[in-house]
């Protein structure tokens, strides 16, 4: 005789789609803050009335999330094998991980997409913008938006632009949520030699890598650049490595989308054959998934590199090493219908300098570039001046993010002399915007002390403490005397 199962072990019935966001008795949600293996039942009293969050200060309740589908696991974690992943796609549309995917979108702001709709209307009426996401995703009709196409100044040089792509804030949130899931399949097997864009590594780890090769008399240096990165990656190279390790075909049927979804430009939409939009948040994940088959190669054949994103660096012993190394990564990016920029890719070492992620090194120094000094520059300028209808304090809510920022990315270098005399500077633009004039005599009429009361902060006051440093035994050291 067969034994009778419990409810929530029951055979899992076919439903119309409007039934799949319901919880029959038994179902079971789990709430945002609930610890993990707590499950809750839904009463019998609410079956075919669909739970609704009860609304809280920052537009949605999660303790009260969206219902995920019965009978689904956690999120998968395959052994360190090859074994492929099944069964994503609950686990992107679950409704604790959308909510988590839009606090992430809603942190890092932007600009508004092609439908014009910005963060703060999305978050007006977020219940009901999550849970039109989550049926579209569970009954298979999510479609991409195009991406709107602006262009901003290349970093290296601001003369020159280079487009980005901003997806609408549904887009961002679906990417985000698939990166939520997927990432952590892929992470374990990437190379150590890869910073970008991974969780718990930072461009600051890279740079100390590389000193610490240096200090290995690794001081020959092919500095790299691949031409027109993201714009050039091919959507079936991309395509064959998510295959690798995820099979469910849902999951991979939204990735392909999003390769393929148009891009808007003065009202014209196109679709592209290669490429991915640079400002979308599933374009760095998956452009480390390319790359790695690079970081894998050079390392079977024995050569050191360090790489940020698309941005890296071979370091060798010898010039005719480097020059081995130079010809070896122009065939593995062959394969993968990648190019070197000729013009911007070079054999140099430390004695004659280079950079790398901001900083130039040279010798046993790693100091800034002079770009980037001039980038920081103009963006204080930009936000100092003169004819401007704001008093001091409302500058200084602008001008604080981008000083402390920018001091603790570079301060790691050797800025002492550098930063005392950018203070001095940042104080001698706050004067003459107060005082609509530039003069020496207006420092006794607005003195630093009254600026730093105001709350200006200081380069060098928000400096990190640890320094990236060549005389160490540790690479990170931490400053004797830290501000």
């Amino acid at each position: 005789m067969r034994k009778q199962q419990p409810p929530h072990t029951s055979a899992r019935k076919v439903r119309s789609s409007s039934e799949r966001s319901l919880a029959p008795t038994g179902h079971t949600v789990v709430g945002d803050d609930m610890a993990p293996g707590h499950r809750a039942s839904v009463p019998s009293s609410r079956l075919g009335e669909e739970t609704r969050p009860a609304r809280a200060s920052e537009g949605w309740d999660p303790m009260v999330p969206l219902i995920r589908p019965p009978g689904r696991g956690e999120a998968v974690s395959p052994r360190a094998t090859k074994l492929k992943a099944h069964s994503l796609i609950d686990k992107v549309y679950d409704g604790k991980n959308l909510f988590r995917a839009w606090r992430k979108v809603r942190a890092n702001k932007g600009a508004h997409g092609l439908d014009r709709v910005t963060i703060q209307m999305f978050e007006a009426d977020l219940e009901t913008h999550l849970r039109e996401i989550q049926r579209k995703l569970q009954e298979h009709r999510f479609e991409p938006q195009p991406v709107r196409r602006v262009y901003i100044p290349k970093p290296a040089d601001p003369n020159k632009r280079r487009p980005i792509g901003i997806p609408v804030v549904a887009d961002r949130i679906v990417q985000q949520a698939i990166v939520r899931v997927v990432e952590p399949l892929f992470d374990d097997k990437m190379s150590p030699r890869s910073y970008g864009f991974r969780k718990g590594r930072k461009a600051h780890d890279a740079v100390a890598t590389l000193i610490e090769d240096a200090k290995q008399g690794f001081r020959v240096v092919v500095d790299a650049d691949i031409a027109s990165f993201y714009d050039s990656l091919d959507h079936e190279v991309v395509m064959s490595r998510v295959r690798a390790r995820i099979a469910d075909g849902r999951v991979l049927d939204l990735i392909e989308a999003f390769l393929k979804a148009g891009i808007s430009e003065h009202n014209v939409i196109t679709v592209p054959t290669e490429g991915t939009p640079q400002g979308g948040v599933i374009s760095p994940w998956l452009s480390n998934l390319v790359l790695d088959d690079l970081d894998k190669a050079l390392e079977r054949r024995g050569f050191r590199h360090v790489r940020y994103a698309d941005d890296f660096v071979v370091v060798c012993r010898s010039r005719e090493e480097a020059h081995k190394a130079l010809a070896y990564v122009k065939e593995i990016l062959g394969t993968l219908k990648l190019s070197l920029h000729e013009t911007k890719t070079r054999v140099s070492d430390f004695r004659e300098g280079f950079e790398f992620l901001g900083f130039h090194f040279r010798h046993h120094r790693v100091g800034l570039r002079a770009k980037s000094i001039e980038r920081f520059k103009d963006r204080v300028r930009g936000l100092t001046r003169r004819q401007q209808g704001r008093n001091v304090k409302a500058v200084l809510e602008d001008l604080n993010p981008v000083i402390r920022g920018w001091a603790n990315y570079v301060g790691v270098a050797e800025v002492t002399g550098l930063f005392c005399g950018l203070d001095g500077w940042i104080r001698m633009r706050l004067r003459a915007f107060k005082f609509k004039r530039r003069n020496h005599n207006d420092n006794w009429r607005l003195p630093t002390r009254r600026l730093t009361n105001w709350g200006l902060l200081s380069l060098q006051g928000c400096r990190p403490e640890l320094r990236l440093s060549y005389v160490s035994s540790s690479y990170l050291v931490r400053a004797r005397s830290a501000p």
